[in-house]
């Protein structure tokens, strides 16, 4: 296997298949792979400026600013994890200098997709003082798989991956009537593809927007009506 040696926090080093790190996705893409703002993604893997003229940086792993594909899997699954935090109420601001802390102090890299935020490896901290008054302005607050801080939401996220050699190699989007969709490099090259029929996402939606009917790509890949019908109206 290709790819590149990253630190995985315990004094080990993971290999991390290139097929992770080539970059497959334009932001936009990504974005809407996942079902979130495109501002959102953008803001995430490289940054904007305050009102107040402030930096602040990207937290996603891209292969380079700008257009064009820029977004790896690895990216990709990050911002999935990142998603499943905010939804569960964490500050994104506070995701920032928590990971961070995991890179400078603990030595974890790309802890987002890392199973050891998952398994019991390692100690994800994450700010929480918004949920608690008594916290300081610093406090940090650990959250492991399992325990009530995690939240349920996150947990949610984290049943929808697959992890292959120390980092998320698949993750599946949840769809109802059979349009669940899965994103994984080693499957149609990362290209979102139905989980039960193996058909690409874009080539049902091509032809949909091409004139036919529901009915007729359904009949044509063999595919229930609406699942064909919720993939329509999700990409509206």
């Amino acid at each position: 296997m290709s790819g590149k040696r990253v630190n995985r926090g315990d004094g080990g080093r993971y290999l991390v298949d290139q097929s992770l790190l080539n970059p497959l996705y334009t932001q936009s893409e990504a974005a809407g792979m996942l079902g979130m703002p495109a501002s959102t993604f953008n803001h995430w893997a490289t940054g904007y400026e305050t009102a107040a003229g402030n930096r602040k940086q990207g937290f996603i792993t891209i292969d380079r600013p700008g257009r064009g594909y820029t977004v790896p899997f690895i990216g990709l699954a990050e911002a999935w994890i990142v998603r499943a935090f905010a939804r569960a109420g964490v500050p994104v601001a506070r995701i920032r200098p928590a990971l961070e802390q995991l890179r400078t102090q603990i030595g974890l890299d790309h802890a987002l997709a890392s199973d050891r935020l998952k398994t019991d490896g390692a100690d994800i901290l994450w700010d929480l003082r918004q949920r608690d008054a008594a916290f300081d302005d610093n406090r940090l607050v650990v959250v492991r798989n399992g325990q009530t801080t995690f939240g349920e939401i996150v947990r949610e996220h984290l049943k929808q991956v697959d992890y292959r050699n120390g980092f998320i190699g698949q993750i599946r989007v949840p769809r109802a009537s059979g349009a669940e969709y899965t994103i994984d490099p080693q499957i149609n090259f990362g290209r979102p593809t139905l989980t039960e029929y193996g058909i690409r996402v874009e080539d049902v939606l091509a032809r949909i927007a091409a004139g036919e009917t529901i009915v007729d790509v359904a009949a044509d890949y063999d595919i229930p009506a609406p699942a064909v019908e919720n993939l329509a109206l999700a990409a509206a």
